[in-house]
């Protein structure tokens, strides 16, 4: 359709174009691009009117006909709405507004497991599985394989559920990094490195998160992975005016007020679609300000993933402490039986060192084609006994 509509707007002398909205205080917008949404000359100006017409908010990603600037103007403007959020303009009028969504427990599991020797993902659907709406925690000390981890999450999802809108914000990351997540993701990767000032760092987290409120209300399953939510925490310490109280390790208590509405604002919704929320939390860096951060946001999710140190350092991957990971309410997400099984496995792994179970459990997963086959052999033992 987009390709018919860009042949239409050519043959009109126009140009076809497309940006995330942003609506500035005077009431008209830029269509933000780009790899982190900042603005740029490359921007689409959107007039008041049109915003207007259209019930337009910030976070909308926009695409329609554009006009080159004129001679006292910079940017290019958007003359024609063909889209908003990939629907036709007029179903922006049906939408229901972000405040008025009804926030429902994850439902509907997303499937991660793809290939046989990717144990990861084929774990983290047994032992901790990820709903459409789950607000889920990586708790990653360093080097315990969070990045390698996050990639196999957003691929195992690309290749499962091709219809979620799969989006990576990297806060405050080593741009190097940044490079090797966009070759080796099929996602929408937006990225604020370390060598950012805070206040763009941001600017840009926030608007891919309104993005995401956006294609919500129009009933799209999103899943946003965050690395990491302790830097954007880090990064809203610096940004924030100072509240006059002090938390251990130098951070204020105002600057963690808007990172829990970042990640508060996963959820699974009953006239909407889903957002769900993979963020990663960094712990044993050696710093107060991180241990403390962890804490207010430590039990604020719905599913935890627990990365193992002890066991990352012998080289061991995936380094996951399975007696503390895990999903609220995963009878909602499991069938009965599944269930069961994950119950008779974690009851054997209660008796064994983490290093023990882990091993024993990997060592089986490499032995099967999937984890179906891998849960059968609990029926057989069962048989045998």
């Amino acid at each position: 359709i987009f390709a018919i509509l860009e042949a239409q707007a050519k043959s009109h002398g126009l140009f076809f174009g497309e940006g995330v909205l942003e609506i500035l205080p005077d009431g008209y917008g830029f269509l933000r691009s780009g790899e982190n949404l900042l603005p740029s000359s490359n921007d689409i100006y959107l007039s008041q009117s049109q915003i207007k017409k259209f019930n337009l908010n910030t976070g909308d990603i926009i695409s329609g006909a554009i006009r080159p600037p004129k001679d006292n103007e910079r940017f290019f403007a958007m003359i024609k709405i063909e889209a908003v959020n990939y629907r036709p303009p007029e179903a922006a009028n049906e939408r229901v507004n972000w405040e008025n969504l009804t926030p429902d427990y994850p439902r509907e599991r997303f499937i991660l497991e793809t290939e046989k020797d990717i144990l990861s993902t084929r774990l983290i659907d047994m032992f901790a599985p990820v709903g459409k709406g789950q607000r889920g925690i990586i708790v990653a000390p360093p080097k315990a394989g969070k990045t390698t981890l996050l990639k196999e999450i957003a691929n195992g999802v690309a290749l499962n559920h091709p219809e979620t809108y799969r989006i990576i914000s990297l806060i405050d990351e080593r741009p190097e990094e940044v490079t090797d997540i966009k070759e080796s993701v099929n996602a929408k990767v937006i990225a604020a490195p370390f060598d950012m000032p805070a206040d763009k760092q941001i600017k840009i987290a926030e608007l891919t998160l309104e993005m995401a409120k956006r294609l919500v209300e129009y009933g799209y399953d999103v899943v946003l992975l965050l690395d990491s939510l302790t830097r954007l925490a880090r990064v809203y310490n610096i940004q924030v005016p100072p509240s006059g109280k002090l938390l251990s390790g130098g951070v204020d208590p105002a600057a963690l007020y808007k990172p829990k509405h970042f990640f508060g604002a996963a959820r699974n919704t009953r006239e909407g679609g889903s957002l769900t929320i993979i963020a990663t939390a960094l712990v044993e860096t050696g710093s107060r300000m991180d241990e403390v951060i962890f804490e207010e946001f430590k039990g604020t999710g719905n599913m935890e993933l627990v990365l193992s140190r002890q066991i990352s350092s012998k080289r061991i991957f995936p380094a996951f402490n399975l007696q503390l990971t895990g999903t609220r309410r995963d009878e909602l997400l499991l069938d009965e039986g599944t269930l069961k099984k994950i119950w008779i496995l974690r009851r054997m792994l209660a008796g064994m060192t983490e290093e023990e179970g882990l091993l024993l459990i990997l060592r089986k997963l490499r032995e099967t084609e999937n984890n179906e086959a891998f849960l059968s052999l609990i029926d057989q033992q069962k048989a045998k006994t």
